[in-house]
């Protein structure tokens, strides 16, 4: 395993995954999103946006930034996914949530951080597409076999 992959593993032993919008993956790789929420002002309803703005790495991240990290909590009910689980939860600010892939030594495959979904309390998996569910029951859509295909839908 390179250093950068023992890096992204002792900070997810930790409980530790980048604190802003992104996908991260065990090989040190991040996907930078573009998050951002609009409002109709005739039905005053809001549609919450996701979506890859560019990628980029860890060490880059780090460079301008060392204190990118931030605690994560995993809540109870995994589900089965490939030769390991998915597995959600929240961040340390309340308002955030994350979801991630881990293999049968929990190693994590890659992991993805909202900071506007506030926490992930139900996952499933339908026809390859992964349906999270918040406390606040926003939906988040993700395509299994391309990971920066997001879609968000707000309850509220």
């Amino acid at each position: 395993m390179s250093e950068i992959a023992n890096y992204i593993q002792g900070q997810w032993k930790n409980g530790l995954l980048p604190g802003i919008d992104c996908i991260v993956y065990k090989n040190g790789q991040v996907t930078i999103a573009n998050t951002f929420r609009l409002k109709d002002s005739n039905s005053q309803k809001s549609k919450q946006y996701w979506s890859p703005l560019c990628d980029t790495t860890i060490d880059s991240l780090e460079n301008y930034d060392d204190d990118i990290w931030t605690n994560i909590d995993i809540y109870k009910g995994a589900i089965d996914y490939e030769d390991g689980k998915i597995v959600f939860g929240e961040g340390s600010m309340g308002n955030e949530g994350f979801i991630a892939s881990i293999d049968k030594d929990n190693q994590v495959n890659w992991g993805i951080f909202f900071t506007f979904s506030n926490p992930i309390i139900k996952a499933e998996i339908i026809n390859d597409q992964l349906i999270c569910i918040s406390d606040l029951e926003t939906k988040i859509s993700i395509q299994l076999k391309n990971l920066t295909k997001i879609s968000v839908d707000l309850k509220y």
